[in-house]
Parts: C-alpha cells; sequence; structure tokens
C-alpha cells in the first residue's frame, strides 16, 4: 500500500497533465481495491488510513478535472465509485453521491428546486458529513442574473423570498443589507420579488425598476443582478446565453461557498464537501 502513496504522491510533485489523468484514476481504483480488502478483513487502522489516503487523491483529482480527459472515466461515473466505496467503508451515510441523510432517510439533495422535505423556497443540501439541512435555495446562471434569489430569515427560522413582504409587517419587504431585514417599502415598489430600489447615477435619485427588463439600461441591455455580495447588486449588461455545467467532482450538492443570507453562511458551516 505504502509503494502505491508514494507513486501518486511523486506524481502530484511532479505535476500530471491531462494525458497522464488515467495514472491517478489507476492509483484510486488500486487504493479502493486495498480498501475493500482492509474492510473485510477488519483492519480499522489500515482501513483508516487508506481512506485518508482515497481522499487525498480524490481531491486532487476534483481541484484538476481536466485530468479524465483521457482517462476513460467521467466525473459521474467517478462520483458514483467514491460514494459507494466509502459507503462500503462506513465513512459515507448513503451509497449514492446524489443522496443525504435527512430524518434517518437517504433522500435526494434538490438545491435549485424545492425539496419537499424542506419548507418553501428552501432545498435539501448535503453537508460534509453527508447530513442534509433545509437552505435557501440555490441560482446559478441566468436566473441569478434575472431572479432575486430567497435569503435567510432568523426570526421565522426559513427562507423567504427577497423584495416581498416575507415575514415582515405591512408596508415593509424583506431584504438584505449586510444580514437578512425588513425595512420600509420604498414608495411605488411592488414587493412582488422582481423589483429593486435602484439608481443607475448615484447622483440622481433612486427609483423603482423591474429586473431583466430594460428600465434605464442603453437599448439592448437588460437590468442584471449580482447576488454574491451582502447587499443586492443591479447593473446594466447584454443577456448572455445560459451556460450549461457539467457534474463537477463533488459528492453530494453541497455548495462551496456559502451564499451571503443562507443559514449555512450565519452559521459559519460552509466548507468543502468532496467526500459529505
Amino acid at each position: 500500500m505504502q509503494e502505491k502513496v508514494d507513486e501518486w504522491e511523486g506524481a502530484a510533485d511532479n505535476g500530471i497533465d491531462e494525458e497522464e489523468g488515467d495514472f491517478l484514476v489507476k492509483i484510486l481504483k488500486s487504493l479502493g481495491a486495498d480498501l475493500v480488502d482492509s474492510v473485510e478483513y477488519g483492519d480499522d487502522e489500515l482501513t483508516q488510513i487508506l481512506l485518508s489516503e482515497i481522499k487525498d487523491v480524490w481531491q486532487l483529482m476534483a481541484n484538476n478535472p481536466k485530468w479524465l480527459v483521457n482517462s476513460g472515466e467521467t466525473p459521474e461515473s467517478l462520483r458514483t465509485y467514491m460514494a459507494k466505496l466509502l459507503f462500503f467503508a462506513n465513512d459515507r451515510n448513503c451509497q449514492s453521491p446524489d443522496e443525504t441523510l435527512f430524518n434517518g432517510q437517504c433522500l435526494p439533495i434538490s438545491t435549485r428546486k424545492r425539496s419537499k422535505h424542506c419548507p418553501e423556497h428552501m432545498g435539501l443540501y448535503d453537508d460534509e458529513n453527508n447530513e442534509g439541512i433545509c437552505d435557501c435555495l440555490e441560482l446559478t446562471g441566468e436566473k441569478a442574473k434575472s431572479e432575486i434569489r430567497p435569503i435567510y430569515s432568523d426570526e421565522t427560522g426559513v427562507c423567504h423570498q427577497q423584495n416581498t413582504q416575507g415575514p415582515c409587517e405591512n408596508g415593509e419587504w424583506f431584504v438584505l443589507k449586510n444580514t437578512s431585514r425588513c425595512e420600509p417599502v420604498p414608495d411605488g415598489c411592488p414587493t412582488d420579488g422582481r423589483h429593486v430600489y435602484w439608481n443607475p447615477d448615484p447622483s440622481t435619485a433612486k427609483q423603482c425598476w423591474e429586473i431583466w427588463t430594460q428600465g434605464p439600461c442603453d437599448d439592448g441591455q437588460l437590468l442584471h443582478l449580482h447576488q454574491d455580495t451582502e447587499e443586492l447588486q443591479v447593473y446594466c449588461s447584454f443577456r448572455l446565453a445560459e451556460f450549461s455545467f457539467s457534474h463537477s467532482l463533488t459528492l453530494g450538492s453541497y455548495l462551496v461557498r456559502c451564499l451571503i443570507g443562507s443559514l449555512r453562511g450565519k452559521l459559519g458551516a460552509c466548507t468543502p464537501a468532496f467526500f459529505g
């Protein structure tokens, strides 16, 4: 086993290009076979050593997915292999990479549409321990630019749509200003989750604009959103085609970076989870 470990560590130090990506896959599978043997033999100490080395190899591959180009494997096939391997070694709760343990069951991870196991505006995420947590729905691609995402409320313990009344009193709307809060609705602004109070020129007064319309933008441009900051950012830009993303080398769909205003972000529990 130590010879295999030395082999992949030396390869990592020397650098690996995509032509040699199949090398790491072979090392991963070889260490995986040794892990199965150690579990069957009941050698707990060796099992833990192998788990550590397997995760190191996996992390290296996850950070360099281009190495898979000529490996004969796909991200999905390797995710499935890893999940089953860690499940066999009792290092993961669920056998499928797309499931997480929630209320004693392995349930489908759902981060972009509401999970029936979570409140409204919330999906089922996977944490670093392969345990489920309900959190605000994720928006990606064009949706993150054209739809205002929900944010978490400490008072209600669930997520609400931004720029709607949400958990607030009449005449207020739920917004993100460093943290989620209730503020008086600007005059003339609908609380429909589609309007923002904004000005393209800081020297002019703010007005209420509907997102993903031209608004005050130049011809051919639309009002876009940037939502990875402590306050909703609005800007004018041309509409871009939706990007399609292939599966990444992560187990589950737990976000590597927490969205500001989410439950996970407030609890400080958002960490990379390649092995969740």
